[in-house]
């Protein structure tokens, strides 16, 4: 089950990784701006370019190793395909509480 609403901090699995640490700060710095692109389109009600996001979190937390994050977005992009507004609000509550506690 996913631990979506706890307050843990969220690293990647690559964490210790040195070759993939610039990488992930990379990754990381541009969390805030992706946040900010999925509260925008989910307050004008645009489900194309929510999904189109969750997808691309999808693969990219799968690929910096923040699986939690991919499984997450997964659920928002199939919300989103139902057409679900409600499952499509909630869904993107878990994936901003989520993404609000990766860090580096």
């Amino acid at each position: 089950m996913l631990d979506a609403l706890a307050n843990t901090p969220v690293r990647s699995a690559y964490c210790d990784d040195e070759d993939f640490q610039e990488l992930i700060e990379m990754f990381v710095d541009g969390i805030e701006e992706k946040k900010q692109l999925l509260s925008q389109a989910v307050s004008t009600e645009q489900i194309t370019p929510l999904q189109t996001m969750a997808h691309q979190l999808k693969g990219a937390g799968a690929g910096y190793g923040f699986d939690e994050l991919s499984e997450l977005a997964s659920h928002l992009e199939e919300a989103c395909k139902s057409e679900d507004r409600v499952e499509i609000a909630h869904q993107k509550e878990l994936l901003l509480h989520h993404m609000n506690r990766i860090v580096v």
